[in-house]
């Protein structure tokens, strides 16, 4: 099967902002995009079958004005068109297992107070083995306009915890396509952090926390020599120091806290703060399973 990055659709202005940014990253990667409309199917009453037709044309409508936006702004995308009944958020992240990337909107509150994540958003950020990205509106009337790729650079998140890899593969990967530098953040306000064994810091300090920061970014600078990096030291908590690089960002980029044991997977107190106060959109990438 081909590689493809998915995108859920809703028919909300925030799933139309996903759509865009996900043909854009679908064009930079030479992926197909495949559209796709999870449709929760409701408890089973006697009206259910008229109810189901109905949802089911309207489905199919979404997805067809959808492709025909994607194909007049961006020609040449190859595009793919899925619905999806189903009876939870899982058939998502199901469907979207051997995706490059699954691209989401999320619904901003208007105000500094951050965002309302909805249940399938959570559930596939949460859930997910590949990469999710969550996007915001950009405030204008679906369909309108194309929204414009923001300015700036892309911003990461570093944990000196193992694990983590994939984030900092995902980030300098995406700076990288961009031809965008690099911020790499790095928060020792809070408590400090488990350092990977081949680089244990001589003492607490702010300089034996730089150290560690080079230490852990020197490979990835290795594997992707153009791209220009900028590297930070805050004295603010992890998850604050995320949201505020995420400031003029064109893309956070952030690893998904916790693992998946249990019922309940933990998504982490820095992807959490990330995906509900960013401005920009935001990538939550998974733990590499090797570590």
């Amino acid at each position: 099967m081909r590689p493809e990055i998915v995108v859920g659709l809703d028919g909300s202005p925030e799933s139309l902002s996903a759509a865009h940014w996900a043909a854009r990253e679908a064009q930079r990667r030479a992926l197909a995009l495949r559209l796709l409309h999870l449709w929760i199917l409701p408890p089973m009453t006697g009206q259910q079958i008229v109810r189901e037709d109905q949802q089911a044309a309207a489905s199919e409508r979404l997805l067809h004005e959808a492709r025909h936006a994607m194909r007049q702004q961006y020609p040449g995308l190859q595009l793919i068109n899925q619905v999806l009944p189903a009876d939870s958020p899982a058939a998502l992240v199901s469907a979207a297992q051997d995706a490059e990337l699954v691209v989401l909107g999320s619904q901003g509150l208007g105000t500094v107070s951050g965002y309302l994540l909805g249940s399938v958003a959570l559930y596939a950020v949460a859930h997910a083995d590949r990469p999710v990205v969550l996007v915001r509106t950009d405030g204008e009337p679906s369909g309108t306009r194309l929204p414009a790729a923001p300015p700036g650079g892309v911003a990461v998140g570093v944990s000196l915890r193992a694990g983590y890899d994939n984030t900092l593969d995902f980030a300098f990967d995406a700076a990288q396509r961009r031809d965008a530098a690099l911020l790499a953040v790095h928060a020792t306000s809070r408590r400090r952090p488990v350092i990977a064994r081949e680089h244990p810091p001589a003492e607490a300090s702010p300089e034996a926390d730089r150290q560690a920061l080079s230490a852990a970014l020197a490979p990835w600078r290795a594997k992707y020599p153009d791209v220009h990096v900028v590297e930070h030291l805050s004295q603010e908590s992890p998850a604050r120091a995320v949201v505020d690089i995420a400031v003029g960002a064109r893309l956070l980029v952030v690893g998904r806290g916790g693992y998946r044991s249990g019922p309940a997977p933990r998504i982490g107190s820095v992807a959490h703060a990330a995906i509900h106060h960013s401005v920009c959109p935001v990538a939550v990438i998974p733990h590499d399973p090797r570590d």
